[in-house]
C-alpha cells in the first residue's frame, strides 16, 4: 500500500474537500504528500486562498448573479 498519493490524485482531492468532508485516511494521506510536495502545496495554498476571498465576498452580501456596473463589451 502507499502511503502518499500522486499529485493528480492530490489535485482531485483538494477539489473534492471543497465539497464535502474528506476521510480521515484521504486526509492523512493528502496532508502527507502536501508535506513533501511543493508543488502541490502551493496549489492547494493558491486554492485556499480563491475559496476563502469568494466566501469573505459572498459574506458581504454580494450577489454572484448581481448585475455589474461595467458597459457590455463591443
Amino acid at each position: 500500500m502507499k502511503w502518499t498519493y500522486s499529485c493528480r490524485r492530490v489535485a482531485e482531492l483538494l477539489s473534492q474537500r471543497l465539497d464535502e468532508p474528506l476521510g480521515l485516511l484521504d486526509e492523512i494521506r493528502l496532508k502527507l504528500h502536501l508535506s513533501m510536495c511543493g508543488n502541490c502545496a502551493n496549489v492547494a495554498a493558491q486554492i485556499d486562498a480563491v475559496h476563502a476571498a469568494s466566501s469573505d465576498l459572498l459574506s458581504t452580501g454580494l450577489e454572484l448573479d448581481e448585475p455589474t456596473s461595467h458597459p457590455p463589451p463591443r
